[in-house]
């Protein structure tokens, strides 16, 4: 199919690209703990009739979804699943996740109104990653309203939960098998001219600090849990030196150096009972560690239990107890072969530039469909600022770049 027939269709309809996107964005999905995940599913399920795809909801049973997260009754959890059946050998599954992170103070103007200035459409969602699943249907737009076929069959998920793990998004729909493809592009993890080909592993606990209460006019009658929060993150900085050991070191396929990180009190806290003149009974932090795929992830505990356990033995009085929260093993996939070959060279034929493969320091969901799954894929998706952020955006014309390769893989990749 020309490339140029392709490109120019998406050229000449950047507006309704981006109204497409803006949808998105004004649907506040925001989690936790999980809202209005019915209605963005119902809009993208009309989105995908509308082009003619075989869709299926799938909803998480509550008993099951409440083991993860308590208040899933008020919240259900439901992924979207879209086929284009062309009776071809092999399959592609296209994922992206529709659940965004909270915002905060600060914004230039409001998260769910999304606006366009300039090159930037603005909106939380907008980069992380709303804008995905804007270019993967409308990539496919593009091949039916050019009667194009794909060279192989198409699938397509919207999940829900990526940005607390994935267990229940595409966590979920591997689990059970509702995933039938040979290749998966994941379509975040990479951007620009590098491809990703895995990401970072991660360790989130909490550590939770025991103290005894008193009044604080008579601090010696207690045990301040703060202090001894404060003594314990302090010994816990030893663990920083072991990171730079070379078997702990993964170098990419870009020649970037990926060095394990821990992350010390993302969140701390005491209790609703706190006050000024009170010996805190109780300090609560958390861990964010980070596992390069030189690592073992099975490691990774046994390892922080090892650093609190010798915290214990030297501080006295420390009563402290590590509560895992989420673990996901890093990944990494040869990308040395089809169809990761394939996809590089449309990712540098789009752009003009030669596309290079690397391992990203986040984590994505790539790694159920290629741990999980058994499935090789990379993860792809537009360029973008500020997710997480203030002022979150992406750049439209790497928006259009990202759907043209989309298109031209769809319709021109042998896999």
């Amino acid at each position: 199919m020309s490339i140029v027939k392709l490109n120019d269709y998406i050229d000449r309809n950047v507006p309704r690209l981006c109204q497409r996107l803006q949808a998105l964005v004004r649907i506040p999905t925001v989690n936790p703990p999980g809202t209005n995940y019915a209605e963005i599913v119902g809009l993208l399920e009309g989105w995908c009739r509308e082009l003619d795809l075989g869709t299926e909801i799938h909803r998480v049973p509550t008993e099951e979804a409440q083991m993860h997260l308590p208040h899933a009754i008020e919240y259900p959890r439901m992924n979207l699943i879209a086929k284009w059946n062309t009776g071809a050998e092999k399959t592609v599954h296209f994922n992206s996740h529709f659940d965004v992170v909270p915002t905060s103070d600060g914004w230039s103007q409001d998260p769910f109104d999304p606006q366009i200035d300039g090159d930037w459409l603005y909106g939380r969602g907008s980069d992380d990653m709303k804008d995905s699943i804007a270019a993967t249907l409308f990539a496919i737009q593009t091949l039916r309203e050019n009667r194009v076929n794909p060279s192989f069959n198409i699938e397509c998920s919207f999940t829900c939960d990526e940005e607390i793990g994935g267990q229940l998004g595409v966590g979920e729909i591997v689990r059970k098998k509702l995933v039938n493809a040979d290749f998966v592009v994941n379509c975040e993890g990479g951007t620009k001219l590098n491809i990703g080909c895995g990401h970072n592993g991660i360790l989130w606990a909490d550590v939770f600090v025991f103290g005894k209460p008193a009044h604080g006019s008579r601090p010696h009658r207690g045990l301040n849990a703060f202090e001894k929060m404060s003594e314990l993150v302090i010994a816990l900085q030893s663990l920083k030196s072991k990171f730079n050991h070379p078997d702990r070191i993964f170098k990419t396929p870009a020649g970037r150096e990926l060095i394990p990180t821990i992350n010390i009190g993302g969140v701390f806290e005491g209790t609703s009972g706190d006050k000024i003149n009170t010996v805190p009974s109780l300090a609560k932090f958390s861990i964010d560690r980070r596992v390069t795929p030189s690592e073992i992830i099975e490691n990774i505990e046994p390892e922080l239990q090892a650093a609190i356990e010798g915290a214990r033995q030297s501080i006295p009085d420390l009563n402290v107890e590590l509560s895992p929260i989420l673990l996901i093993s890093p990944c990494f996939i040869p990308s040395d072969k089809n169809p990761p070959q394939t996809f590089r060279k449309i990712v540098s034929q789009i752009r003009q530039e030669p596309a290079q493969f690397d391992v990203t320091s986040g984590f994505t969901d790539l790694h159920y469909f290629v741990e999980d799954g058994n499935t090789l894929g990379v993860g792809y998706g537009p360029w973008g600022q500020n997710a997480h952020g203030i002022d979150e955006r992406v750049s439209i014309s790497d928006l259009i770049l990202t759907t043209k390769i989309y298109a031209q893989f769809m319709a021109n990749a042998q896999i």
